[in-house]
């Protein structure tokens, strides 16, 4: 898997670099850990500290376009989207509360 910086934009106020990336790949698209795990190797960027925001690959094509956030801290990632958080494991999903059955009006 090859990867290179298409963009790097750094965004002082949320304390975060913003980069898209070209990832080059043999067989099928990349999970998000695996991407994740050589994005942080390339840019020395702690795991718990990078979140991926989309991967889009085309139809047939060997390559595609990921779009990350790297934060400064892990407190200044507390205003991304939850959903994102949970889909690179960053936090826990939310269990929803069960009503007991059998209650009718």
């Amino acid at each position: 898997m090859e990867i290179s910086i298409e963009k790097k934009r750094e965004n002082k106020s949320l304390q975060r670099d913003e980069f898209s990336f070209i990832v080059s790949f043999d067989k099928a698209v990349p999970s998000r850990k695996a991407v994740r795990e050589a994005i942080c190797a390339s840019l020395g960027v702690p795991q718990e500290n990078l979140l991926i925001i989309s991967i889009e690959g085309g139809f047939g094509q060997k390559k595609a376009r990921v779009i990350a956030h790297a934060y400064k801290s892990k407190e200044a990632m507390k205003i991304e989207r939850r959903h994102l958080l949970v889909r690179d494991g960053l936090a826990e999903k939310k269990k929803k509360e069960e009503k007991p059955k059998g209650e009718k009006k």
